[in-house]
C-alpha cells in the first residue's frame, strides 16, 4: 500500500495560526517542527502500515503587486497622480501638496510603495528559504509551486492565492497511479470534485481537519470534502503541538 499527502499550504498555514495564537506569523512556519515525523504518523493513523511515497506542500510561486509598474509611474507624473489618488490618504496628501509640491510629493510617496513591496520580496524570499530547508531535512517532502497571490501597496493586505487550488487538484488525478491513498490537508471544498475523479480511479482519499485546544473543529468548508472522502482524520491540539512544538 502506498499513500501520497497533498497538503494546501496556505490552508494548513491559517489552521496553524488560528490553532495557536501565540504563533509568530513572520516566522511564517513554525521553526523546529517535525514535518517527517508528523506526515509518517497521518499515513500510520490513516492507513495502518503503508508507505509514505511523497508530501506534496502547494505554496505560492510569486506575488502580484498592486499598484504595479511602480517605476513607471516615476516617469509618468500624470498617470502617477491618477493611480495613487485613488487612495484616499495618498489624494489627500497630494492635493495638499499643491501644484508646486505636487511632482517631489509623488516622488516621496513612490518612494515608499517601492520600500514596502521590497520589503515583501524579502519576506516572500525568506519564506522560499525556509521551504527548501524543510525539503533538504525532511524525508519525502516536496514543495510545489503555483499561481500568485495578490498584495495591495495601499493597504499592506495579501488577497486570495490564485492556482494553487488547482495545482494541487490537477495533481490529485494526474498522481493517481504513485498511490492508493490520496491524504489530503485542507478545509477547502474546490477539491470535491477532484476527489471524486480519484476515488473513480478505484483510490481511497481522506480528508485530515484539525480540532482546537477547546476540541472544536475548526471551520470552513472540510465539512463537504469529508462528505466526498472516505474518511477524516481529526487531529486534536495536543497531538498536532507535538510535531509542530510550538511553545
Amino acid at each position: 500500500m502506498r499513500a501520497c499527502i497533498f497538503v494546501d499550504g496556505e490552508n494548513f498555514r491559517h489552521s496553524i495560526m488560528e490553532l495557536f495564537p501565540r504563533f509568530r506569523r513572520a516566522d511564517y512556519l513554525p521553526k523546529d517542527a517535525d514535518w517527517t515525523g508528523l506526515f509518517d504518523w497521518i499515513v500510520r493513523e490513516v492507513t495502518g502500515n503503508a508507505e509514505r511515497i511523497r508530501t506534496y506542500w502547494y505554496v505560492i510561486q510569486s506575488v502580484d503587486y498592486s499598484p504595479n509598474g511602480l517605476s513607471r509611474l516615476g516617469r509618468e507624473p500624470a498617470v502617477a497622480y491618477s493611480v495613487l489618488s485613488r487612495h484616499q490618504p495618498y489624494k489627500v496628501r497630494l492635493d495638499e501638496a499643491g501644484e508646486g509640491n505636487r511632482s517631489a510629493e509623488l516622488s516621496a510617496i513612490i518612494g515608499e510603495l517601492t520600500d514596502q513591496q521590497a520589503r515583501m520580496e524579502r519576506r516572500f524570499g525568506g519564506h522560499i528559504i525556509m521551504q527548501d530547508r524543510i525539503a533538504s531535512q525532511h524525508d519525502a517532502v516536496e514543495f510545489r509551486r503555483a499561481g500568485a497571490i495578490r498584495y495591495d501597496l495601499f493597504t499592506g493586505e495579501l488577497g486570495q492565492e490564485k492556482a494553487v487550488d488547482v495545482k494541487l487538484a490537477t495533481d490529485l488525478v494526474v498522481l493517481r497511479d504513485i498511490y492508493d491513498t490520496a491524504i489530503i490537508v485542507s478545509g477547502d471544498q474546490d477539491y470535491v470534485p477532484a476527489v471524486q475523479v480519484v476515488k473513480d480511479s478505484g483510490k481511497r482519499a481522506v480528508n485530515v481537519a484539525f480540532r482546537a485546544r477547546s476540541g472544536r473543529p475548526l471551520p470552513g468548508g472540510a465539512r463537504r470534502l469529508n462528505q466526498v472522502t472516505d474518511k477524516s482524520l481529526e487531529i486534536d491540539f495536543n497531538t498536532l503541538n507535538q510535531f509542530l512544538k510550538i511553545q
